[in-house]
């Protein structure tokens, strides 16, 4: 498992950012995505704690 960084933008425009366990980038993107349906991801980075 690893830990990452996922940036994202709402349709209203404002950014924000969660910090995800994940196995990889994809699965990270994709958890996220599940929350928020309606953001789009615009980057998924490792991160080390």
């Amino acid at each position: 498992m690893m830990r990452f960084k996922v940036s994202m933008i709402n349709n209203l425009g404002s950014c924000h950012k969660e910090t995800v366990i994940a196995n990889n980038e994809k699965d990270a993107k994709r958890s996220v995505q599940t929350f928020n349906p309606k953001s789009k991801v615009l980057e998924a980075k490792w991160v080390y704690k």
